[in-house]
């Protein structure tokens, strides 16, 4: 009979224990299973209504605190959030309701629910292993639908000439404070620093080894880590057209840095996979490790 009540027992605190709500330190824990942290308050006065939306500076990352998207890489412009009334029921979009501008916040979002809201996608294979993803988000400013809808016009209409001298500007910018005396070749290409060998060149047909990384100019890695890749040199479509056009100058053991501008990269469309805006010159790190 003891034993029988002992089992009984048991089995009400494994119950108990699985239906226990998880507590997470500094953040409160709503009953749709987002958790909430106010990290600093702003200086606004309003908060924003159902309908409006709302501009966010965000970093997304998973639960080790590994950055997988950012507006400063991603959406300089900001994360633009609707705030629709037939979304804040299930969402954690009516958290947003009680920010104020300049208030910052951090939540903890099912990666299922977060991917699925935010990117319109099955969880992708880098963050299946967490059970929450993190958004960290600052209110910068809350707009009407009618003021959003006239930024869109404005940003489609914007002069293509205009995003590209942006991005020279911020090629020199980064020259002149690194490389002050670097120059762009006949291609558009700046040769940073480059060792020389005197082993077997790089030619068309011969099967190449190659260690790369890229980087934005701010230092980001676009690549987790360094990247080794074997392929023909001269098949088509292997690799960005900056990187084709380098390689075969390069010898057998030989390293170079170089900065490739967008049309030579990812151009006006960025990388199929969103980690590269449109627009965006690139730093390499490249290394010939082997001719064939």
């Amino acid at each position: 009979m003891l034993q029988k009540i002992a089992i009984c027992c048991l089995i009400l605190l494994v119950c108990f224990g699985c239906n226990k709500q998880p507590q997470i330190e500094g953040y409160t824990r709503a009953e749709n299973g987002f958790y909430f942290k106010l990290l600093s308050i702003g200086d606004g006065n309003e908060k924003p209504q159902v309908d409006n939306v709302v501009v966010f500076d965000a970093e997304m990352k998973t639960l080790s605190d590994s950055i997988f998207w950012d507006t400063k890489h991603d959406a300089a412009d900001g994360l633009y959030i609707t705030l629709n009334s037939q979304l804040l029921s299930g969402s954690c979009n009516h958290y947003f309701l009680n920010m104020v501008e300049g208030d910052s916040a951090s939540l903890l979002i099912n990666p299922s629910v977060f991917f699925r809201n935010y990117f319109d996608t099955i969880v992708p294979d880098f963050c299946k292993r967490d059970s929450l993803v993190k958004l960290n988000v600052k209110l910068i400013q809350i707009i009407s639908k009618q003021e959003y809808q006239a930024l869109k016009k404005n940003s489609e209409a914007y002069d293509v000439e205009d995003t590209e001298l942006q991005e020279l500007q911020l090629i020199d910018s980064y020259l002149l404070q690194n490389y002050k005396y670097v120059k762009a070749d006949g291609n558009g290409i700046y040769t940073i620093t480059k060792t020389t060998t005197n082993l077997e060149p790089v030619i068309q047909g011969k099967k190449v080894k190659v260690a790369y990384q890229g980087f934005f100019l701010d230092g980001k890695p676009v690549d987790i880590k360094e990247q080794t890749f074997e392929y023909s040199y001269g098949t088509p479509d292997q690799l960005i057209k900056g990187l084709n056009i380098v390689i075969g100058s390069l010898k057998k053991g030989e390293t170079t840095k170089i900065i490739v501008p967008s049309r030579l990269a990812f151009g006006e469309l960025g990388s199929s996979n969103g980690s590269v805006p449109p627009y965006t010159s690139l730093v390499y790190n490249i290394k010939i490790i082997d001719i064939k």
